[in-house]
């Protein structure tokens, strides 16, 4: 009977969210031109008739430093966005610089999707908040007794369907002039920083027109009847001694950071002197942002507007004439995905992806609705390559300053693939959040860019042609009798496996298990 009250309680929390609390209607910076930062990038748009910048960012140290980099040279604006923001040693240096910047003047606006593995984040957000300049708000929020041991999950299941459905975009906007987009949360493991596990990701950081795009649709977010304000949902009223005691660790975790491996690379980093000295090597090209509406989760796969990013890059793969490189992490496609590509393939269209193996993947449930549909994508010629486990310039980006507080349940302790990629014709590449699976198309909000530039196109196709390598993946092949084989490469000479490989006897049998038991509709 307990349970059942427990129940009652965090349902009923569900139901009565404060939609109705004093939120003030706020929008982007409307003259990004008259910061510093702005104006400085104003001749080089001149210069290239109003197209964009891009800079590709594969190295998770990169991203990282990107992103401190346009913390510290803001003047008026930062605007995040993000479905995972994590209070681990790179999620507390960003802390500690967002606070210096809202002490000098720059106005924060921080919106998270309210899916946490704990409430320690909402900790941390409420010591945020305090401060002059900063506002916090959660998108899609949880109601009940948020902290307690799986209410989160609880009220997933049970709960209103909206609640089944998060924001999974990713942006990070700098004076309204500068602007990251692509697939990294803020957490250690996607920027080379934890020596439990590494995410190979990749982010494209974007400068000029492109980015008043970018934050139009942040201010779409942040003023939707979903984003509730942080203070709204959670009571907690920080102390004095809270207060000091968060800065100490920031200065703490400061601190570690710096005197590690890490921040030495950090340091020493050619991107860090190149960015400073105004030199990175941009490519300049036209191109289209694409995202969700935010109301989406309210109504998942219910009308057109819901559908609005699926449709999108639906229309974006059938312009290819000839090629389609694609990397995606959870890989899905449904009876429908399977007749698109086999229709693509009719075409004449070579199509090559890379995903995660059944050993390198952090979530087995999304992988097994890939398993399904393997052997029908290799039949119709697709050429498939699965990421194997410790795939990644994990030393290269940063050595491990300390151990990723938080892991995923069944994650593994190796590289796992996370990167969003699609390359069309060598001419066009899209860098987002949207994996080729049920939950990006019908339930969670994207987001992504679209650039047409051949240069950019070439080094996302090098990207591509890196991962594929038989050094990093298993191409996967049928073989006589309808099995499949892994073909990979180890110490200079091939290797060949016939059942999923370096997975163990667990790993096996809970993959079977969940091939058998998990319907499509919850990958």
């Amino acid at each position: 009977m307990s349970l059942f009250l427990l129940g009652l309680v965090l349902l009923n929390g569900c139901a009565t969210l404060p939609y109705d609390y004093p939120r003030p209607i706020s929008t982007a910076i409307y003259l990004p031109e008259k910061t510093d930062m702005g104006r400085s990038i104003q001749p080089y748009v001149a210069q290239h008739h109003g197209a964009s910048g891009f800079y590709l960012m594969s190295s998770g140290l990169e991203a990282f430093l990107g992103r401190i980099l346009l913390i510290d040279a803001a003047e008026k604006s930062l605007d995040l966005q993000y479905y995972i923001f994590r209070a681990d040693l790179t999620g507390k240096f960003m802390l500690d610089h967002i606070l210096a910047a809202a002490a000098r003047g720059v106005r924060v606006r921080l919106l998270l999707d309210d899916w946490r593995e704990t409430d320690r984040m909402d900790w941390w957000l409420t010591m945020m908040e305090i401060y002059p300049n900063i506002e916090v708000r959660v998108f899609n929020p949880f109601g009940g007794l948020r902290s307690m041991f799986l209410a989160r999950p609880f009220q997933a299941v049970f709960g209103p369907e909206r609640l089944r459905a998060r924001m999974h975009n990713k942006a990070f906007i700098a004076d309204n002039s500068v602007a990251i987009v692509g697939g990294r949360n803020i957490a250690d493991e996607y920027f080379g920083a934890s020596s439990d596990v590494y995410m190979r990701d990749l982010d494209v950081m974007a400068l000029g027109p492109i980015v008043r795009k970018v934050s139009a649709d942040f201010d779409d977010y942040w003023n939707c009847v979903l984003a509730i304000p942080l203070k709204a949902v959670v009571s907690y009223q920080p102390t004095t001694e809270d207060l000091m005691s968060a800065r100490r660790d920031l200065e703490i975790e400061r601190d570690s950071l710096k005197n590690s491996a890490y921040g030495v690379q950090m340091q020493e980093s050619d991107f860090l002197k190149r960015a400073e000295a105004g030199t990175l090597p941009l490519v300049w090209a036209p191109a289209e942002v694409l995202a969700d509406d935010p109301l989406k989760v309210i109504n998942p796969g219910g009308s057109e507007r819901t559908g609005k990013m699926e449709r999108q890059l639906r229309d974006f793969l059938e312009s290819a004439q000839s090629e389609i490189l694609m990397i995606s992490p959870y890989l899905v496609p449904g009876e429908a995905g399977v007749r698109w590509f086999k229709k693509m393939r009719e075409r004449g269209v070579t199509v090559k992806i890379i995903t995660n193996s059944l050993a390198s993947t952090d979530a087995k449930v999304a992988q097994i609705g890939y398993m399904r549909y393997r052997k029908d994508f290799l039949r119709m010629g697709v050429q498939l390559y699965e990421m194997r486990p410790m795939a990644g310039p994990r030393r290269a980006e940063g050595g491990s300053p300390g151990k990723a507080r938080h892991l995923w349940v069944g994650s593994s302790s190796h590289g796992a693939l996370h990167a969003k990629l699609l390359v069309l014709d060598r001419r066009t590449v899209f860098v987002g959040s949207f994996n080729f699976d049920p939950r990006s198309a019908i339930s969670d909000t994207q987001n992504g860019i679209v650039i047409h530039s051949p240069q950019l196109a070439a080094q996302a196709a090098d990207f591509f042609d890196l991962d594929a390598s038989p050094s990093r993946s298993y191409r996967v092949t049928l073989r006589e009798g309808d099995g499949l084989v892994w073909i990979t490469e180890k110490n200079g000479r091939e290797v060949r496996y016939y059942s999923e490989p370096e997975i163990g006897f667990w790993g096996g049998f809970s993959g079977r298990l969940f091939y058998l038991l998990l319907p499509e509709s919850v990958l």
